[in-house]
């Protein structure tokens, strides 16, 4: 049975990274999310998608990227 592995955050820097080196590991089933398929910060979409998919192991590379925003919206941030 092969592992899968969730790696949020699919389209940025550290996700795609990871994606080119996923190639590397036949073994395991990466499964790569990016904001518009899992929003982290959405507890009704992560539920959803663990539901769907049953990850058992999960590489966070989701970040918060407005900078400016997040003083002026620190729960967003």
């Amino acid at each position: 049975m092969l592992k899968k592995i969730l790696v949020t955050g699919a389209n940025g820097q550290v996700g795609k990274e990871i994606h080119l080196l996923s190639k590397n590991f036949p073994a395991i089933e990466f499964l790569f999310a990016a904001h518009s398929e899992l929003d982290i910060s959405d507890k009704n979409s992560v539920e959803k998608y663990f539901m769907e998919h049953q990850p058992q192991c999960v590489i966070n590379c989701a970040a918060y990227t407005a900078v400016d925003k997040a003083e002026s919206e620190p729960d967003a941030a």
